[in-house]
């Protein structure tokens, strides 16, 4: 018997590359939906979103003025160093 050349079997699709075009085609309609259409402002024109927040007024704290200290037992104020350490 002569040699044939090689043999092809064609068993049929079985579709699994089109359900996975499809699953690629949901995902990009959906994220098309969720990141560029309207869907977290409501539908409305704009997207623009308005937060008011009301915080109390709060004052900050005296700061002691010209760096004296006061003496202990009535004697007069000296200034402190501008180092900050003693000298």
């Amino acid at each position: 018997m002569a040699d044939r050349g090689p043999t092809v079997v064609n068993t049929g699709g079985s579709g699994a590359g089109w359900a996975v075009a499809v699953i690629v085609v949901l995902l990009i309609v959906g994220a098309l939906f969720l990141f560029g259409g309207d869907l977290f402002n409501g539908g409305g024109g704009g997207g623009n979103t308005d937060v008011d927040v009301n915080v109390p007024n709060v004052e900050a704290p005296q700061a002691p003025s010209g760096g004296e200290t006061s003496a202990p037992s009535g004697g007069t104020a000296t200034p402190t160093p501008s180092g900050g350490g003693q000298q």
